[in-house]
C-alpha cells in the first residue's frame, strides 16, 4: 500500500459521470494500509445542529451551527459523526493521520466541542469515504482521482464553497477544469 497517499487531498475529476457522489469533493486522506483506505469529504456543507447530539441535553450550550464546520464525510455510515481534529488532546481511539491531526469517532468529542474544550480547530463529518484494500490506487491509476498535498488552512478554516478554489492553487491549475483522461496521451 502507498501510505504516501495520507495527509493528502484527493479531488475526483470524472466529469462524465453528471450525477456522481463524488463530484466536486475533496477529500482528506487519513489512512492507506493494507486493510484499506479511509477518507473524510470536506467540502459538502450539511444542516446539522451539533447541540443536538449533546450527552446533557437540558444543559444549556451553545449551539455550533453549520458554520463551515459539519460536513457529509461520505456514504460510509452517514448517521455516525466523525471529527478531524488538531491533537492538543488524544483520545484512547484517536487515530493519528500527522502529528497535528487526528480523527476520532468517540460520541463524547461532540460534548467537548460543546463544552468548547476541546480540540482548537475541528471539523465534524457524517459518515467517511472508504476503498477496500489497493482499491483507491487502482481507481488513482485509472484516473479518477487528483492528489493534491493537504492543507491545515483549507480543512480547518476555509469556507467549504472556496475549498476546492484554494485546493487548485496548491495543485497548479483550477481542479474544476480537469478531465478524467488528462495524462493518458
Amino acid at each position: 500500500m502507498n501510505n504516501e497517499l495520507v495527509n493528502n487531498f484527493l479531488y475526483f475529476c470524472q466529469p462524465y459521470e453528471e450525477e456522481n457522489y463524488f463530484k466536486n469533493t475533496l477529500i482528506y486522506l487519513c489512512k492507506n494500509d493494507e486493510e484499506g483506505s479511509f477518507g473524510i469529504i470536506i467540502n459538502k456543507k450539511v444542516k446539522i445542529n451539533l447541540k443536538d447530539f449533546s450527552l446533557k441535553p437540558d444543559e444549556e450550550l451553545e449551539a455550533i451551527l453549520n458554520d463551515n464546520k459539519v460536513f457529509l464525510g461520505g456514504p460510509v455510515t452517514p448517521f455516525s459523526p466523525f471529527v478531524l481534529h488538531s491533537l492538543e488532546v488524544k483520545y484512547d481511539e484517536t487515530h493519528e493521520v500527522t502529528t497535528n491531526i487526528g480523527v476520532s469517532s468517540r460520541p463524547d468529542i461532540i460534548q467537548s466541542i460543546l463544552n468548547k474544550d476541546f480540540p482548537k480547530k475541528f471539523i465534524v463529518s457524517f459518515g467517511y469515504t472508504g476503498w477496500s484494500s489497493g482499491q483507491l490506487e487502482k481507481e488513482i491509476q485509472q484516473g479518477s482521482w487528483i492528489i493534491i498535498p493537504a492543507n491545515e488552512q483549507i480543512i480547518f478554516s476555509t469556507k467549504s464553497d472556496n475549498k476546492v478554489e484554494e485546493a487548485s492553487k496548491l495543485a497548479g491549475f483550477n481542479l474544476n477544469l480537469v478531465s478524467s483522461i488528462h495524462g493518458k496521451a
